[in-house]
C-alpha cells in the first residue's frame, strides 16, 4: 500500500503530498505509458519524400537527396497536444468503506495522477463534476486548482448526466478520464459510448472490500450514505454468498459495458498500493485504445 498520509491534514499539505507522490514515484514507474495524445500542430520531421513544386526549400533533406539523386524533403509532423477532461463521480457512498482509506481518497489520488501527468507542451486538463466545471488549463498551478476543487466536491449530478453533458462542455476532448466506483444502475452506458466514439476514454474504477463482501455473521447495521437511513440485517452465510455473487456479477457487467464501448479500464483499490496498481495496469495496456 502507498505510504500513509494524514488525510485530515490541511488541504495544501495534502495536495503537496500528492504532487510529490505522482511526480517522484508514479511518473517514473509509467515511463511513457500514460494515454497518448492526439496530433496537434508541431515541427518534428517526418519521413523523407520526393520534392514537389511549391515545397518550402527549408524542408529539403540534403543527405537523402545526395543518397537517392532525387530532391527529397521532410514534412513536419504534429507534436502531441492533449485536451483531457476528468469526470469525477463523487457520491456520498465514497466516504464509506472497510478501512481508514476510502474511495473518496482514491478519487483525489486518481485525479492527481491525471492532472499532473498530462503536463506536456500544450496539454490541458479540465474537470466536469455536476455543476462544477473547470475549463481545460495547463501547468502546476492549474492542476492544484483542479485538485482543490475535487477535494471539496461532494455529490452533484449523476455519472450519466455528466457524460451526457460532455459533448457540449468538451467538444475538443482527446482524452476523457472517468473516475467512479461504477456502483448502481448502468444508465451511463449510452452517453459513455457517445463519448468513446469521439475521444479516448480511460475508466478508473474505485473499489473497496466492502463493495465485494459483507462483514462477519450476526446482526449488522448497514447505513445508506446517501440518505442516512440505517438498516438492521442478520448476516448469515447465505446472505454473504448472495451479496458476493451479486457484486461479482455487477463488476463483470460494468467491465463488459466499458470495454464494449472501447474504453480502457483500470482499477484502484483502497486495500492496495494505488501508485503501483495504476502504473502496472497502464503499462500493460500500452498501445491499446
Amino acid at each position: 500500500m502507498a505510504a500513509p498520509v494524514d488525510r485530515g491534514a490541511d488541504l495544501a499539505r495534502l495536495l503537496r503530498h500528492l504532487e510529490l507522490t505522482v511526480t517522484r514515484r508514479l511518473d517514473g514507474l509509467l515511463r511513457g505509458s500514460f494515454p497518448s495524445a492526439r496530433p496537434g500542430p508541431g515541427s518534428e520531421p517526418d519521413a523523407a519524400r520526393e520534392y514537389a513544386p511549391g515545397d518550402d526549400v527549408r524542408l529539403m533533406d540534403w543527405p537523402a537527396t545526395a543518397r537517392t539523386g532525387v530532391a527529397q524533403v521532410r514534412d513536419p509532423i504534429a507534436e502531441r497536444e492533449l485536451e483531457a477532461w476528468l469526470i469525477a463521480d463523487a457520491p456520498a457512498r465514497l466516504d464509506a468503506g472497510a478501512g481508514e482509506l476510502t474511495k473518496r481518497h482514491l478519487l483525489l489520488d486518481a485525479c492527481a495522477a491525471v492532472a499532473l501527468l498530462n503536463d506536456g507542451p500544450g496539454d490541458r486538463t479540465g474537470l466536469l463534476a455536476g455543476t462544477l466545471v473547470l475549463p481545460p488549463a495547463s501547468g502546476r498551478r492549474a492542476a492544484r486548482r483542479l485538485l482543490a476543487a475535487v477535494a471539496e466536491h461532494r455529490g452533484g449530478a449523476t455519472l450519466a448526466a455528466d457524460l451526457a453533458a460532455l459533448r457540449a462542455r468538451a467538444p475538443r476532448a482527446g482524452l476523457v478520464v472517468v473516475v467512479s466506483d461504477f456502483l448502481g444502475p448502468l444508465d451511463w452506458a449510452a452517453p459513455l459510448r457517445v463519448a468513446a466514439a469521439r475521444a479516448e476514454v480511460l475508466a478508473i474504477r474505485l473499489t473497496d472490500p466492502a463493495d465485494e463482501a459483507l462483514p462477519g455473521a450476526g446482526p449488522v447495521a448497514l447505513a445508506d450514505p446517501e440518505d442516512g437511513r440505517v438498516l438492521e440485517v442478520e448476516v448469515d452465510e447465505r446472505l454473504r454468498a448472495d451479496y458476493a455473487a451479486a457484486a461479482l456479477a455487477h463488476r463483470a457487467e460494468v467491465a463488459r459495458v466499458l470495454r464494449g464501448a472501447g474504453a480502457r479500464l483500470v482499477e484502484l483499490r483502497t486495500d492496495s498500493d494505488w501508485v503501483a496498481d495504476l502504473a502496472r495496469q497502464l503499462a500493460r495496456g500500452r498501445g491499446r485504445r
